[in-house]
């Protein structure tokens, strides 16, 4: 036996049960929470009522262009087929069709796990990852229902996965082929499940350009291919989302969707503000954090949401479709509406500020390090997300940020100082139990 052999085999031996024993946290929490809620107990609830009609009709009409492309709903084709071949393997009830989204969470570990080992997050830190997965907002929750976004997150994490991969290590003279190659694939099946994917490709491309200048290019063209193999659908629905759902997700300029993003922004990057205040002058882009602050500020005076609950869908005034844990907490402080603006103001203030400081972070860390390609990845990904709202006027929920934070289990742990991750963890906590107890009981 080689010594590299040798070598390989320890490496193995010492993460491998690291990564079981983090998988078998999310397993026991995951059921933990199936088994103890309310959940086995209710009828199709939230979004099941409109996703289950697309997979029913696949179980119970077979497969067609009708049934398999023509159907309506805001999720692609890449959502669907998976929990109809799923429910056409163990039958229509409910809750059996609901266990394919925990699968889902729990092999999410694994790509997981992978990025932990690229970004240099010692195995035994792993179960911290596994405890960042459980408690990234809304995933452990819409993991208990028939939602889009356990497989599409799964989705993400490999392809997250797969661009560390590919990017190796920036000294070897080249990038592997195999890795845009793979990135592609991942994206082009993740585009036919939501086209919230298309601000992490952005991310992708500028990340490696960032760190590899022109030798980027495999990046960007296997970017634009994933994306031209979107377009058949896009035209065939006749718009991003299938037709009786138009409506929802129009086109038109909103500055107030940005407010209401920036606020979100609380919850993944407050912390890395209250960083940057500890320690800011050792950041080599410190002026971004005072930046997102003042930006965020600008927009919590001068565009503020409007919060009135949307009653019926597709029957409400366009600037009223703000839904999640901000709006709740803007709520419960019993201002009037003409009042709203002065928490708005700060939360989108910290939130944008935060995210900044995370970006500040991220450039400060060596461009050879893996923990700085995915920290880039993921500031101009979310940060391309943030601005593609500017131009939309349809719902913005705060489980949007789902879309966008697949990496941040990880990276919270390896950013992190261990008081920090401590302190986000317990905030997370308080989410992750207001929102169980709203959509599982």
């Amino acid at each position: 036996m080689s010594m590299e052999r040798t070598s390989l085999e320890d490496t193995r031996a010492s993460w491998f049960p690291w990564m079981l024993f983090s998988i078998a946290i999310v397993t026991v929490v995951a059921f933990g929470l199936r088994w103890q809620s309310g959940i086995l107990d209710m009828d199709r609830t939230w979004d099941e009522e409109y996703i289950m009609i697309p997979i029913q009709d696949l179980v119970d009409r077979g497969w067609s262009v009708e049934t398999a492309i023509d159907f309506q709903e805001t999720k692609g084709p890449a959502m669907i087929w998976p929990y109809a071949w799923w429910a056409g393997f163990v039958g229509d009830d409910l809750n059996r069709i609901r266990l394919f989204s925990l699968i889902f969470l729990i092999l999410t570990m694994i790509p997981m796990a992978f990025l932990a080992l690229r970004c240099g997050i010692p195995p035994p830190c792993w179960p911290l990852v596994a405890a960042g997965l459980i408690l990234l907002p809304f995933e452990l929750v819409v993991s208990q229902l028939v939602m889009g976004e356990p497989s599409y997150v799964m989705g993400v994490a490999c392809m997250l996965a797969a661009v560390l991969w590919g990017a190796g290590d920036r000294h070897r003279g080249g990038v592997p082929i195999a890795g845009p190659i793979i990135y592609g694939v991942l994206l082009a099946i993740l585009l036919y499940s939501r086209v919230h994917v298309v601000p992490l490709a952005g991310g992708v491309c500028l990340a490696m350009a960032w760190r590899d200048g022109f030798r980027s290019w495999p990046w960007w063209l296997a970017s634009l291919l994933a994306g031209l193999l979107r377009i058949p659908l896009w035209v065939r629905w006749g718009g991003v989302v299938s037709s009786d759902y138009q409506v929802m997700h129009s086109f038109g300029l909103r500055f107030e969707s940005l407010t209401y993003l920036s606020a979100t922004f609380v919850i993944p990057f407050g912390i890395f503000l209250l960083l940057w205040f500890w320690r800011y002058r050792y950041l080599t882009c410190w002026y971004l954090a005072p930046l997102g602050m003042i930006i965020g500020l600008l927009l919590g005076l001068f565009a503020v949401p409007d919060l009135i609950d949307p009653h019926v869908w597709g029957e409400v005034r366009a600037d009223s479709y703000f839904q999640g844990p901000t709006r709740s907490l803007v709520m419960a402080t019993g201002l009037a509406e003409s009042q709203h603006w002065m928490v708005i103001s700060i939360l989108s203030c910290i939130g944008l500020g935060g995210l900044g400081a995370f970006g500040a972070m991220a450039f400060g860390e060596r461009s050879d390090k893996g923990v700085a390609t995915l920290a880039r990845l993921q500031f101009f990904g979310i940060l391309g997300a943030w601005a593609t709202y500017l131009s939309i006027q349809g719902y913005v929920f705060d489980r949007f940020l789902l879309a966008w934070t697949a990496a941040m289990p990880v990276l919270w742990v390896a950013m992190l100082p261990r008081w920090a991750w401590i302190l986000q963890a317990v905030g997370l906590s308080v989410i992750l139990a207001g929102s169980a107890s709203s959509w599982l009981w």
